[in-house]
């Protein structure tokens, strides 16, 4: 199943009332949690991904979080709105133009005619708003299982190829058990919760996991 956008921010009042510092918030979580750790990206030929978790390290994240909320289908979801594969036109012009099946130009001489440009990857309700913002950054908001992390329900490119479109920024279940944060310019993902779900991550060896101290301050 896909995730449902959401018009009302409500669930994420209690992140906007925490005394965390902005840019702590936003890389870590809010505090008063038992502990909390770095889940380091993917690293292809020596580079990690920046501010994304592939598809195989969010679902093997959260195999652990489903056992460690007792609202495993009620869970929250922020995608930033900066990408460019959301909001279509010529931000991914340059994306989709070649995919699909090739296109023969109707002429052999003239110059071909320019295709249309794609629509936004969410109806214009959603497009519209309303969104949250997290350290100077805006999120729309989602709705739904943990085990639909990341499945936008985005339309896809008028070639019917479907858009690529990070890992969830924010998540976090109805009952607070634990928060994650993937801040888009960081090549780690920040997860807060309990000893026993931090314990867990650090013992799955498909994950690369680093305690953190919530109060070293700005990270790098």
């Amino acid at each position: 199943m896909t995730l449902r956008p959401l018009a009302d921010l409500s669930p994420a009042e209690w992140l906007l009332r925490d005394d965390a510092s902005p840019q702590l918030l936003a890389q870590l979580g809010p505090s008063g949690f038992a502990s909390y750790v770095r889940v380091l990206h993917e690293d292809i030929g020596g580079t990690r991904d920046e501010g994304h978790l592939s598809d195989t390290l969010l679902a093997a994240l959260c195999e652990h979080l489903a056992r460690h909320t007792t609202s495993p289908d009620d869970c929250f979801f922020g995608l930033w709105e900066g990408y460019g594969q959301i909001h279509g036109g010529d931000a991914v012009g340059f994306l989709s133009r070649f995919s699909g099946p090739p296109v023969w130009p109707g002429r052999i001489f003239g110059r071909e005619k320019p295709p249309p440009p794609e629509p936004p990857a969410f109806p214009a309700g959603v497009m519209a708003g309303p969104l949250l913002r997290l350290h100077d950054l805006d999120h729309f908001l989602f709705a739904g299982s943990i085990r639909d992390a990341g499945q936008w329900g985005a339309a896809t490119y008028r070639s019917g190829a479907p858009r690529d479109i990070n890992s969830p920024n924010l998540m976090w279940p109805a009952d607070h058990a634990w928060f994650v944060t993937t801040n888009i310019d960081q090549h780690w993902t920040g997860v807060a919760g309990s000893e026993a779900l931090i314990d867990d991550l650090l013992r799955d060896d498909r994950l690369e996991v680093v305690r953190q101290r919530y109060d070293e301050g700005a990270l790098r």
